[in-house]
């Protein structure tokens, strides 16, 4: 059998020195104006990335509450067309708007046509008769009839 040899690891190159190369040339005091210079940029990047996730965040509870209003909208819109829709068909069958059911036209209209077959008066109306059945009073006409023809000897 033959054994295999390992590959050699690659060793990184030396380390130069960043710091070095980087303010090669210098002035002590060019040096530390740049370093000034980059903690206050850096200062200021973090501070804008501050405001910046603010704003974001504010955005995005704004856009979530726009959804929000936009649905309970579309909810109050349809429950007015509802509404108009309800009232519209129980005065056209003179029904109480407060007993129709169902969601649609055509099932509103059913509803209407059975409520109006089981509410039907049954018979005529007289006035008063709501507050006392018993205790009807006459029709005025009807009274200065009666008393014109009336005997004269009472």
């Amino acid at each position: 059998m033959s054994e295999a040899t390992p590959e050699p690891v690659p060793t990184p190159a030396p380390a130069q020195d960043e710091w070095s190369e980087t303010f090669a040339g210098l002035t002590p005091a060019e040096v530390k104006e740049a370093l000034d210079n980059s903690r206050k940029w850096e200062s200021r990047s973090k501070e804008n990335k501050k405001a910046l996730d603010e704003l974001t965040a504010k955005h995005e509870l704004t856009a979530a509450e726009k959804a929000e209003l936009a649905t309970k909208l579309q909810a109050y819109e349809a429950e007015k067309e509802r509404a108009a829709l309800v009232s519209e068909i129980a005065e056209a069958n003179k029904v109480p708007a407060s007993a129709l059911r169902g969601s649609t036209r055509e099932e509103l209209e059913a509803h209407a046509a059975v409520l109006a077959e089981l509410i039907k008066p049954s018979g005529p109306v007289i006035p008063g008769q709501e507050k006392s059945p018993e205790k009807v009073g006459d029709d005025p006409l009807r009274e200065f009839t009666r008393n014109l023809f009336q005997s004269a000897k009472d």
